[in-house]
């Protein structure tokens, strides 16, 4: 795939050049693709391609959902860059898995009312998060649900609610739901970010 810029005669170019070119314009660019091959038939898919394929069309079913909502469209459409759709940000985050960043546990010492807060990074924002405090042996001590502190549900804080005599050891499980429903399991461990 070549990208044409400020070039007079391609601007604004599109459709089938011959048999072997396909122009298309997106946002101010134009691009020249190799002609889509078809194979007359079909083809038989690996299980792997197939599922790649599923994954593909759920995207896609996201995403065209995504942008019949008018509050979705608007905030996906605020996320694109000059050559992207609100489409295309929609189905991004499909894909895309929700990250924790800089979860500072500084201010847990195993009492009840410590403050454990993180960032979460994600294509639009994650809607809601369980988190859940483990000993060593992955039994949980204590579960809850995490509170936003912003309005784009980047920052986050858990408020502990069980006294934990071995905190230094404690692991966390947070379990993240973004706007795609996607559901995404993030495990660290205590001062794991602080180092």
């Amino acid at each position: 795939m070549a990208k044409s810029r400020d070039n007079v005669v391609m601007q604004g170019a599109s459709g089938k050049v011959g048999r072997n070119l396909v122009f298309r314009q997106r946002g101010d660019q134009t691009i020249i693709a190799k002609r889509p091959r078809m194979v007359a038939g079909g083809r038989e898919l690996t299980p792997k391609q197939q599922q790649v394929q599923n994954r593909f069309l759920n995207a896609s079913l996201y995403a065209k959902q995504a942008i019949q909502d008018p509050e979705l469209k608007a905030a996906y459409a605020k996320k694109a860059t000059i050559n992207q759709t609100a489409y295309n940000v929609a189905f991004k985050d499909f894909f895309a898995r929700p990250e924790v960043r800089l979860l500072n546990d500084s201010g847990y010492l195993g009492n009840v009312a410590d403050e454990i807060t993180f960032l979460v990074r994600d294509i639009l924002k994650v809607t809601a998060i369980e988190f859940e405090i483990l000993d060593q042996d992955e039994t949980v001590i204590e579960a809850g649900q995490a509170e936003p502190t912003d309005e784009e549900n980047t920052g986050w804080k858990y408020i502990v609610s069980a006294q934990n005599v071995d905190y230094a050891n404690a692991i966390y499980r947070i379990t993240m739901l973004d706007t795609p429903k996607n559901i995404t399991e993030v495990i660290k461990a205590y001062g794991e970010d602080m180092l």
